[in-house]
């Protein structure tokens, strides 16, 4: 089990997103850049308000072959898709308490990128929130979702 935001946390999620026939199954063809723009938002004890945490993974033909945290802002321009997410509602998501495609449809997740791939590929997404709530055993050192 590894802690949330650690090397150990998005190797493991590299590697079952990798292991996982659902994913090479409804995942586009072709090489696609993504970015998660995470947000503090006060609520959340692993990253501060007005704190935030650059997520980049790249998708290769089914397979996510990087997912690694960015130190600094990378250029918006390099990706096909960015999301912005409080941070809270991605923590939510790891911990299987919030569904990703109601917050997207809600606007709490502000999505950047061609939505005609998305909506495509759309149960990609509900698989991806599989692999995170039920295969990736997370840690949560400073807590759990739901905070008060």
């Amino acid at each position: 089990m590894s802690a949330i935001y650690t090397k150990a946390w998005y190797d493991e999620l590299r590697s079952m997103l990798n292991r996982n026939d659902q994913v090479a199954k409804n995942a586009p063809r072709g090489k696609y850049r993504v970015l998660a723009d995470l947000k503090g938002d006060g609520l959340s004890p692993y990253l501060p308000d007005g704190e935030r945490r650059f997520f980049i993974v790249l998708m290769e033909n089914g397979k996510c072959a990087q997912y690694f945290e960015a130190q600094e802002p990378p250029p918006r321009k390099e990706f096909d898709f960015i999301f912005e997410i409080p941070a809270t509602v991605f923590e939510g998501v790891a911990a299987g308490l919030v569904d990703p495609v109601q917050a997207g449809l809600k606007g709490t997740i502000k999505i950047t990128g061609d939505m005609r791939i998305l909506i495509k590929h759309a149960e990609l997404v509900n698989v991806l929130r599989d692999v995170y709530q039920r295969e990736v055993e997370t840690d949560w050192p400073q807590g759990r979702p739901p905070y008060s």
